[in-house]
């Protein structure tokens, strides 16, 4: 095993157990139509679930787990969507058409050929050919309805097909209301993906999300789309206990318990800052590891690697949403009124900045007039910054 700052699966996976056991056993059961939505901030570990139920289901003859990530796309928009998530799709039954037709050449063409292939021997003909006619045609806007309907029909005809379970994973699933075709889809994209999910019979969706408000949207609120539509199960940041077993499990030496609690408090648990940690933990020499040597190489972290991860995120903001956030940097809670004297800005003022960061999942808001930072080393790297 070793610290890796991709999605942790397989030796590198930890803990999550009861979760995967729960999750596993209900998508692969039939008689349950319910799939899961994870909710949690960023650099939580959604993915890595996400992704290490796909690596155990990989094998079952009985289900094919389509795992498709809205952040991966290259272009933001509704055509690009729909092409990658068909490859994806069909990359995913690969091997199965293989098998089933003994032509194990199979595996080694490209997804084009397969997409001919499926064409030639009847398989979902008609939703292919709908589909790549609809994508065809670039002197207009794309038929969203349309191509919505025509992608989960195809997943069902594949499931239908070769007699699988169709677990289609969709990371980021609200990202869709961002997807332009011409303009903005809106949450109407997400209102045709319920339509069509209630008729779904051999296909079982799983969402995650990272940022609150946007989740409300989809699943969460009682006016949202997907309202009960999911199993939801709320990510959060390890313990100290499990923290420790992350450091303890890679590091090649000893560490002190002091030091556990150093890097639990630093980072709070979130697995991405302490993997980040562990990588740099791993270049060093000294044995035991202790608190003075977490909290040394955290600070180096924050100088040496915090505007690479927190630069871009921080500079797309608008002047008045940094300066909010700078406002608010190092500070476990911050009321509206000590925000506003900072910024020498009207209480109403601050609050559309600050609607507009929750919004964008930087700033959550605890209770009436109170507000904080959603990721505490955003907010350490940002103090340091401008201090």
């Amino acid at each position: 095993m070793s610290f890796t700052l991709k999605p942790a699966t397989k030796d590198n996976f930890i803990d999550r157990e009861p979760l995967l056991d729960e999750m596993i056993t209900t998508l692969t059961n039939r008689k349950i139509d319910m799939g899961f939505a994870l909710i949690g901030p960023r650099r939580v570990g959604k993915t890595s679930i996400l992704r290490e139920i796909t690596h155990r289901l990989a094998n079952r003859k009985d289900v094919v787990v389509i795992y498709f990530c809205l952040w991966d796309l290259v272009e933001n928009n509704l055509r690009e969507f729909s092409r990658q998530l068909i490859k994806t799709l069909l990359v995913g039954f690969r091997g199965r058409i293989s098998v089933k037709y003994k032509l194990k050449r199979l595996l080694q063409v490209p997804v084009e050929t397969i997409y001919e292939f499926l064409k030639a021997t009847g398989i979902s003909l008609r939703i292919l050919d709908e589909i790549e006619i609809e994508l065809r045609r670039k002197d207009r806007p794309l038929d969203a309805n349309m191509l919505v309907e025509r992608i989960f029909a195809l997943t069902e005809e594949l499931g239908r097909e070769y007699r699988v379970r169709v677990i289609l994973i969709i990371d980021e699933f609200p990202s869709l209301i961002d997807l332009t075709n011409g303009k903005k889809l809106g949450e109407g994209v997400i209102r045709k993906i319920r339509t069509v999910h209630e008729t779904l019979e051999n296909t079982v969706l799983c969402i995650s999300g990272s940022i609150r408000k946007t989740m409300e949207i989809v699943a969460l609120s009682s006016s949202s789309a997907f309202y009960r539509q999911f199993i939801i199960k709320r990510i959060e940041p390890f313990d100290e206990l499990l923290s420790g077993q992350l450091l303890e499990k890679n590091l090649k030496r000893r560490i002190t318990s002091s030091a556990i609690e150093a890097a639990y408090n630093l980072t709070k648990g979130i697995p991405f800052y302490l993997q980040l940690l562990g990588r740099q933990l791993e270049r060093t020499d000294v044995e035991p590891i202790n608190k003075e040597v977490i909290e040394r190489v955290f600070e180096e972290i924050l100088t040496e690697e915090g505007d690479i991860i927190f630069s871009e995120e921080f500079y797309r903001l608008s002047d008045r949403e940094r300066a909010t956030l700078r406002a608010m940097a190092g500070m476990e809670k911050s009321k509206l009124n000590e925000i506003s004297r900072r910024l020498e800005e009207g209480a109403n003022v601050v609050s559309k900045y600050l609607a507009y960061l929750i919004i964008k999942g930087m700033v959550r808001k605890e209770e009436r007039g109170v507000y904080k930072i959603a990721d505490p080393v955003f907010s350490r790297w940002l103090k340091e910054k401008f201090r």
